[in-house]
């Protein structure tokens, strides 16, 4: 094989692999803030959608708004493209709404 066939697979080989890499980047990818969200319903959701999918959580796990505040950030973020179901944008404003509300937060579940 030439150097000049051998330059071009490998600058072939290297493009394909940059190309598939940012979605599996994205997909495995850990978000450190992430560890400080409490547990709760709709956690799930919010590290899947919001926290390293679209901006990491540091970004709004020390804010507390209230549950209308919350529901108006979620919004702005469909607004700006976060492809969101409305059932999926309800979980999450529910969970902001509940565990970084501005309000004091609710007992812990009970102990099973």
């Amino acid at each position: 094989m030439s150097m000049s066939k051998f330059f071009a697979a490998a600058v072939m080989a290297a493009a394909l692999a940059s190309a598939a890499m940012p979605a599996a980047q994205a997909q495995r990818r850990v978000d450190p803030a992430a560890a400080k969200l409490p547990d709760g319903d709709g956690k799930s959701e919010v590290i899947a959608y919001c926290a390293g999918a679209c901006h990491p959580a540091a970004r709004f796990v020390n804010v507390r708004q209230s549950l209308a505040e919350w529901h108006k950030t979620v919004m702005l973020m469909v607004a700006f493209g976060a492809q969101l179901f409305p059932e999926d944008a309800a979980t999450i404003t529910k969970y902001l709404g509940t565990y970084l509300s501005d309000q004091p937060a609710p007992p812990p579940p009970p102990a099973k």
